[in-house]
């Protein structure tokens, strides 16, 4: 996907770095079948490869085509973006330890809650076997990092979140898309996502549903609940003021934040869910429209000072953060300024810097 591949590209872009990137040949994700095609204007090599389990992270594997890659390439460093409990961790542990036992090997997990994933015998053999052979794991959070320590690995370790494509998420002129939509004219409420109870769509529907000022609200993204949240549109009375938009391909997910007075990411925390980071908030901050975020998981520290944060599932008190800012343009200002200079610790040329100084530090032990 066009918007989280540049951190690659950006590291393979200095002199001494020569990379390989190899990655499903398609994948199933936010309800959408998406066929990965190699960009022919980059500085790494894109290896797409046939899968089996697309969208499955933790059980997804490759049929075929990449053990010649370890063979042949011999890297000195092997980074996998695959939790450490995985097939594919398995798989390229494996690969590595027969074709290059001498590569450092880095893993990257997006662990949220202890419980979020239902570990059985093989799963937990596996992550043992990834902690072993790991050199550097690169969580998602600090405490994603805690996370990792309490199942056992004790390596080193360094946070590094999520990441936004500037040269995508920027403030734009969307008049003529919000025209189409019928969004002229009106505050627009906006959200980004699936569309599924834990991301708190419904505390949002009812916030809106005892807003006092005129509005619409733009939903964009697919997901099994979706029914249910139009039937409590209806009950509230205001399913005539949401715009409905399926998932749409990453690269057109800029053009409908560009279309928002206010981004809202509502998620609630569910027993084996929490949000992990909340990517659409730095997507929003990149084109200067002001987030509210509610305070499950990650979302308050993503967020900071360049935004609001309510309560998870409090519509009252998200109702009260939408009206702040539709009424308070100084408010609205400042959290745009905020948001503009918050999200330069996640763009992908920061997170490449620091990816790439991490790499000259384990090829220098």
């Amino acid at each position: 996907m066009k918007p989280y591949r540049r951190k690659f590209d950006l590291i393979a872009a200095k002199p001494d770095v020569e990379m390989r990137v190899l990655t499903p040949d398609r994948w199933y994700e936010s309800f959408q079948e998406i066929n990965f095609i190699p960009a022919d204007d980059i500085h790494c090599e894109e290896v797409p490869c046939p899968i089996r389990f697309s969208g499955y992270g933790s059980r997804f594997f490759y049929r075929r085509g990449i053990s010649q890659h370890f063979k042949h390439f011999q890297p000195d460093i092997i980074h996998l973006e695959e939790e450490a409990w995985s097939l594919n961790a398995w798989q390229t542990v494996r690969l590595k330890c027969k074709f290059c036992p001498d590569s450092r090997f880095i893993f990257r997990t997006s662990l949220s809650i202890p419980s979020k994933q239902r570990f059985g015998p093989l799963p937990i053999w596996i992550e043992k076997r990834v902690f072993r052979e790991t050199d550097m794991a690169f969580p998602l959070s600090e405490n994603a990092g805690k996370i990792l320590n309490q199942r056992g690995y004790d390596g080193p370790l360094i946070p590094f979140p999520n990441g936004v494509d500037i040269s995508l998420f920027q403030k734009q002129d969307m008049n003529q898309l919000k025209q189409s939509l019928g969004l002229s004219d009106c505050f627009v409420i906006g959200y980004v996502g699936r569309l599924l109870k834990m991301k708190g769509i419904g505390t949002l529907i009812e916030a809106a549903g005892n807003l006092a000022f005129p509005f619409k609200l733009l939903i964009v993204g697919s997901g099994e609940d979706k029914s249910r949240f139009r039937e409590l549109a209806t009950q509230h009375h205001i399913l005539n003021k949401i715009i409905w938009v399926d998932a749409v391909p990453p690269e057109e997910v800029p053009n409908y934040v560009n279309c928002m007075d206010v981004l809202v990411l509502p998620s609630r925390t569910t027993p084996d869910w929490v949000e992990f980071f909340g990517r659409v908030l730095i997507e929003g901050m990149a084109c200067e429209v002001p987030v509210i975020g509610s305070d499950s998981g990650e979302i308050p520290q993503v967020i900071g000072d360049a935004g609001l944060v309510f309560p998870e599932g409090d519509a009252a008190a998200l109702a009260e953060k939408i009206s702040r800012i539709a009424s308070d343009p100084t408010l609205c200002e400042t959290l745009q300024k905020r948001g503009l200079v918050r999200v330069q610790n996640f763009t992908w040329e920061t997170i490449a810097q620091r990816t790439y100084e991490v790499y000259q530090q384990l090829l220098a032990e």
